[in-house]
């Protein structure tokens, strides 16, 4: 019997079988090693058989098995063993079709070469730890990095073949990380900041092989990604080689899926559309609460909420054709739909919208969202005081009875004990339940918060220094930045609404209170190195209502290394080591903009080694020297402040996806 010869060295091989259980003829599953055998389930016409194959090989198992077609779905660069495929299906005559794996996108640090010998050729001048996330099987190139020994550390696969073949390279103790996937994000970061690596080695292996999750973790970690790019083939996505065997074998499609809001919860808010589209459906997904409100629908029901695994039910999973999936609330207001929608790309999707929890609450209280900031927590964080802060009332969703008590605390800390907060609770349900009260009244009550919770805040009235004025800060006998050059440190470094920053010298907060203003989604790490300045700029915060400013006590540049890569960086005090702060930053970040005031000659002197020690970064001098009035008699007398020289360096610009 004519069969489907699958040549099966990544997910995308696996989750094509899976899809072809039980429907196509029988499928014979070749994989290189005895892992990658225990990965694909057997049963049913599935079969999987394990080892490396030469053409000779491949072609003695295709007669065997009377292959019709093969597909090959083996990694994206083993080019030598897809050569082999095609020779094999070519004596053969039997269809070819290659699988190309999804791509994803990189970052505009990474620096793209063709391969790992061009890789480890960028690497040779370069200074700082590496860490190598290629693999085993070519690691010659490496070996030539000077004392790459001490730098580098390889991560491999934790099998007995990949030890070895490093430890006969010279990787070995603690430069030799053997540890099997998948990786997430946090993993990768934390992997980077332990070896302290400034250099991430890794193929463009797309979203199936976690390449997104490198890229992020490098960008956190302050990493220089260097990406060998794909070698250039011809074939179909993965998504086209099922749609192809659908249609070949009689599978149904296309499918249709929906994404559906049903609104809080209860029945009752749930509109027609939403409520006809699950009734017509084979197949409901969603969270048990979601499934719950369609309960009496017959149709199957699977449990999950998490975007990958969805897609990988529905990939493996060809019988359902009209599938809907659940979202709480509305699927345009911090909804899954988001991420659902970029998961499923390629299918026929449709999103049909709900009722929030916030619209709902607010028709309870009466409300209205026109100029009212809505945000959330729920698995996220965002600089909500800031915004209650600057709007005067907010709507903010939670994710757990700790949120509640947490937002209540800091309403406090931050001087909103008199804030009117409404809690809405299992709305729309019959249980549900909505708690006024000042915070201060509220947090000092013992009330079991329930989880599934949206607040309403209202800032008592009352004028919050703005930070323009010098007399709005506590100051005790820590220099502060006087606010008419403030005005103009502001100006050359041009925050902007989601910034990072840093603000080295921070003294009484000053200046980072003043750039927090401005980046309402970002965050100041304000960096002091004496205990009496890192005690004014807390004082400051709370009496400015500022949050998204955080205080770092210790010496630049060696406490800088823990920040995240920075936006924009002022150096309002570098202590003799501003050139060591600069490469600091610039090492995060090449493209950041530093701004560093001088009142000293010597700073301003510091200042001019810098522009030459730093040529790539073009500098920009400014002096201001202003004046105040003073009254003496019935006179005005002008008394002049010490000149400053404020020095602005940009950051290096860089062409999208620069290449070596």
């Amino acid at each position: 019997m004519a069969s489907i010869l699958i040549f099966a060295g990544t997910t995308e091989g696996r989750k094509i079988a899976e899809y072809l259980r039980g429907h196509a003829p029988e499928v014979y599953v070749c994989t290189a090693t005895e892992y990658g055998k225990e990965l694909v389930e057997e049963g049913q016409n599935i079969h999987v058989l394990a080892g490396r194959l030469d053409v000779a090989g491949m072609q003695e198992l295709a007669r065997e098995c009377q292959a019709q077609m093969v597909i090959d779905a083996t990694h994206p660069f083993a080019v030598e063993v897809s050569g082999n495929i095609r020779t094999m299906c070519g004596r053969e005559e039997i269809r070819y079709v290659r699988v190309l794996r999804e791509g994803d996108a990189g970052t505009d640090r990474a620096v793209w070469v063709e391969s790992i010998r061009e890789a480890a050729q960028y690497l040779e001048d370069k200074k700082g730890n590496i860490l190598i996330t290629t693999g085993s099987k070519e690691l010659d190139p490496y070996t030539r990095i000077p004392d790459y020994k001490n730098r580098c550390f390889l991560r491999v696969l934790s099998t007995k073949e990949a030890v070895e073949q490093a430890v006969s390279h010279g990787f070995e103790g603690q430069h030799l990380l053997a540890m099997q996937g998948p990786f997430s994000r946090e993993m990768n970061e934390q992997t980077l900041r332990h070896v302290r690596a400034r250099y991430l080695v890794t193929k463009d292996s797309g979203r199936a092989g976690g390449f997104r999750e490198k890229m992020e973790a490098a960008a956190a970690a302050g990493a220089v990604p260097v990406v060998i790019g794909r070698p250039r083939e011809k074939g179909i996505s993965l998504q086209e080689t099922m749609d192809m065997l659908a249609k070949k074998y009689g599978f149904r499609q296309p499918r249709k899926i929906t994404l559906a809001g049903i609104g809080p919860g209860g029945a009752d808010c749930q509109t027609l559309e939403a409520r006809e589209a699950m009734e017509q459906a084979d197949l409901l997904i969603g969270s048990a609460r979601m499934l719950a409100a369609a309960e009496g629908i017959p149709a199957e029901h699977y449990e999950e909420y998490r975007a990958g695994k969805i897609r990988e039910f529905i990939g493996a999973n060809s019988r359902f054709h009209r599938i809907v999936i659940l979202l709480s609330g509305d699927t345009s207001f911090y909804s899954g739909a988001a991420r659902l929608k970029e998961e499923l790309r390629g299918y026929d999707v449709t999103v049909l919208p709900g009722v929030s929890s916030v619209s709902c609450l607010a028709a309870r209280l009466g409300a209205g969202l026109e100029g009212t900031p809505c945000l959330s927590i729920h698995g996220r964080s965002c600089n909500y005081l800031d915004y209650l802060r600057e709007y005067g009332r907010l709507f903010l969703l939670v994710s757990s009875p700790q949120d509640v008590d947490t937002v209540l605390a800091r309403l406090c800390r931050y001087g909103w004990k008199k804030a009117r907060v409404s809690v809405g609770s299992r709305l729309t349900y019959p249980e549900e339940r909505i708690i006024t009260g000042r915070a201060q009244k509220l947090a000092e009550k013992e009330i079991p918060w329930d989880p599934l919770s949206v607040l309403y805040m209202e800032a008592p009235g009352g004028r919050i220094p703005s930070g323009a004025r010098d007399e709005d800060y506590l100051r005790g006998r820590v220099p502060m930045t006087k606010g008419e050059v403030r005005a103009v440190i502001l100006s050359c470094l041009e925050p902007e609404r989601g910034d990072v920053m840093w603000d080295v010298g921070a003294g009484t907060g000053s200046v980072s209170l003043q750039m927090a203003r401005r980046a309402l989604d970002g965050m100041v790490y304000a960096v002091e190195r004496n205990q009496e300045a890192v005690g004014l700029i807390q004082k400051n915060r709370h009496r400015l209502r500022v949050s998204n400013v955080l205080t770092v006590r210790g010496e630049a540049p060696g406490i800088l290394r823990a920040l995240p890569a920075p936006d924009k960086v002022f150096v309002g005090g570098s202590s003799g080591n501003l050139p060591e702060i600069l490469k600091k930053a610039w090492e995060k970040n090449p493209q950041a903009r530093i701004v560093v005031s001088a009142i000293t000659l010597n700073t301003a002197a510091a200042c001019m080694d810098c522009m030459r020690l730093f040529p790539e970064h073009p500098a920009q001098i400014t002096q201001i020297q202003a004046s105040r009035a003073r009254k003496a008699g019935s006179f005005q007398l002008m008394e002049g402040l010490n000149p400053v020289y404020i020095v602005t360096f940009e950051g290096v610009k860089q062409a999208e996806g620069e290449r070596k």
